[in-house]
């Protein structure tokens, strides 16, 4: 390969970068081997770990996260749609952490929230709904999220204590989190892009060597050897043909 062609490389780069940016993290995270979340201690759970187990028990919605798009020019925007659900789950022996939930799964969770405080309030005797499987990792929840989470305990007064640091020692920072949707795809997109470029830099490399090599191989060369010397079927290696202007000879 003559020339890069960096007219493809640059756009094909970048958008590689973009897709592993958003994708590397959480890949290395799925390709640990997971481990059942309702059989840890808290001094155990860490954000990065691999999870998956049975939801059991919810206690209730701590925080939503609403969509919408809003037009620059004119400040309207369209109706807020909620897209997820955060929910409180019990953790460990006495401990309790976040639970984020896709709104199509909502349904599910629900039931189980429901049938956890037909339980607290002794309306059964026995948790009665179907527990719902979940698979995903453990994150560290934001500051705003965190905020929240403890301002629902100290609204319900859950442990008797409307304070925070008190709160904070039950109330574990993180969050159960499922993969982002086509996290595999976007990964496998990011790393073709990447060998693409490394492909074209090998390429020209190879290029370059082979030309040195010939030019050596000619006393007194100088310079490089014209691509059809090297017979390469190459297009990028085609001559270039475009036109250059000489002086002219009038007076």
């Amino acid at each position: 390969m003559k020339r890069l062609p960096f007219a493809v490389m640059i756009p094909t780069l970048l958008v590689a970068i973009a897709a592993l940016s958003m994708t590397l993290s959480e890949f290395f995270i799925s390709i640990k081997k997971p481990v059942d979340f309702n059989t840890l201690y808290e001094s155990e759970l860490h954000a990065g770990m691999r999870v998956e187990g049975d939801v059991y028990a919810l206690l209730d919605t701590f925080a939503a996260e609403e969509t919408w798009t809003e037009d620059s020019e004119t400040g309207s925007q369209t109706p807020r749609e909620t897209s997820k659900y955060y929910y409180i789950i019990p953790i460990g022996e006495e401990s309790y952490m976040g639970l984020q939930v896709a709104i199509a799964d909502d349904a599910a969770y629900d039931a189980v929230l429901n049938a956890t405080w037909d339980y607290l309030t002794d309306v059964t005797t026995d948790l009665l709904s179907e527990p719902v499987r979940f698979e995903g990792y453990i994150a560290e929840m934001d500051d705003d999220l965190y905020q929240y989470f403890v301002e629902w305990f100290q609204d319900t007064g859950y442990f008797g204590t409307t304070n925070a640091a008190v709160i904070s020692g039950y109330a574990m920072p993180l969050m159960l989190q499922e993969f982002s949707p086509g996290l595999y795809p976007i990964f496998a997109i990011g790393v073709g892009l990447l060998l693409l470029n490394v492909l074209f830099v090998v390429l020209h490399l190879r290029y370059r060597k082979k030309q040195r090599a010939a030019a050596a191989a000619v006393p007194g060369a100088e310079g490089a050897v014209p691509a059809a010397q090297t017979g390469s079927d190459d297009p990028w290696d085609r001559p270039d043909t475009s036109s250059a202007s000489s002086p002219s000879d009038e007076p």
